[in-house]
């Protein structure tokens, strides 16, 4: 069974504040409005998915350059399609394009 997307995206705040700290939390909220959702209670699968390809083209790349910003994404569409039960990452080593 697939995760709540309020859930996955609580799991990908956790990690974003792994390597942004308490700027995580203003990164998604700006991502929610842009997909026009007041509150990760009211995400749906698609705005996550949404959410996550806004943080991959336009915020993520300015800071883990664009591998970076790819690899962490594709981890967290893994999380939204198998619950984050697939592969993690220590904090960071998704988002180093030096990483394996």
């Amino acid at each position: 069974m697939s995760p709540e997307p309020a859930q996955v995206y609580d799991r990908i705040l956790a990690d974003m504040k792994a390597v942004w700290g308490e700027m995580a939390a203003a990164m998604l909220r700006k991502r929610l409005r842009d997909v026009e959702v007041p509150d990760p209670a009211h995400l749906s699968r698609p705005a996550l998915v949404r959410v996550v390809q806004l943080l991959k083209e336009k915020t993520l790349p300015s800071v883990l350059g664009p591998e970076g910003a790819e690899l962490k994404a594709r981890l967290w569409l893994s999380w939204v399609e198998d619950g984050g039960g697939g592969a993690s990452t220590p904090a960071g080593a998704a988002g180093s394009p030096a990483s394996p």
